[in-house]
C-alpha cells in the first residue's frame, strides 16, 4: 500500500491559488497622505517652537554690560523686576536703552536739580525679541547715589512675553 499524500492546494482552494485578504492603497495615495501629515506636523511645530524656546531660553530685557545686579524678584503675579547699580551716568545708561530700541523720557530739573539725594534720570521702554519672542520691558533710572551705591541705579521690569 501506498502511504496517503497530502491534499494539494489547488485541490482545497477549488483549483484557484490563494488570495491576500484586504485592499491594497494605491502608491499615490499613501505618499499624498505621508505629505499631508508632514504639513500637518510643520504647522503644529510652528506654534509650539516659539513658547517651547521660551520656555528653555527665557527672553530677559537688555542690560548694560557692566551693571551689577543687586536684586531679582519674580512674584506670583505682577511683573519680573531686576534692580541693578553701575558706574555709568544716568545719562549713558538712558542712552544704552535707546540705543536698544526703546524710548526714553528724560526728568528735567532745569537749574533745581537735587543735590545730595538720589534724582530721577529717565524712564525709558520698548520691546525686545529673541527667538521668535517679544518681551517688553520697562526701566527706571535713578542718580546721585553715594559710590558705594552706584552711583547710578536702575530698575527694570519685565513684562509678559507675547507671541
Amino acid at each position: 500500500m501506498e502511504p496517503a499524500q497530502a491534499p494539494d492546494v489547488e485541490q482545497l482552494t477549488g483549483g484557484d491559488p490563494p488570495k491576500k485578504a484586504g485592499r491594497k492603497i494605491p502608491l499615490w495615495l499613501a505618499v499624498l497622505a505621508m505629505i499631508a501629515a508632514l504639513v500637518f506636523a510643520v504647522l503644529i511645530l510652528a506654534r509650539v517652537a516659539g513658547p517651547l524656546y521660551g520656555l528653555i531660553f527665557p527672553v530677559d530685557p537688555p542690560v548694560p554690560d557692566n551693571a551689577e545686579e543687586t536684586e531679582h524678584v519674580k512674584p506670583d503675579k505682577g511683573a519680573e523686576y531686576w534692580i541693578y547699580r553701575t558706574e555709568m551716568p544716568g545719562e549713558d545708561v538712558a542712552a544704552f536703552y535707546e540705543d536698544e530700541g526703546g524710548q526714553c523720557w528724560y526728568t528735567d530739573y532745569g537749574s533745581s536739580r537735587p543735590e545730595g539725594t538720589p534724582y530721577s534720570v529717565a524712564r525709558c521702554s520698548g520691546q525686545h525679541e529673541a527667538g521668535g519672542l517679544e518681551v517688553s520691558w520697562e526701566v527706571y533710572i535713578f542718580s546721585g547715589y553715594s559710590k558705594q551705591e552706584g552711583p547710578t541705579v536702575f530698575r527694570v521690569y519685565k513684562y509678559g512675553e507675547v507671541n
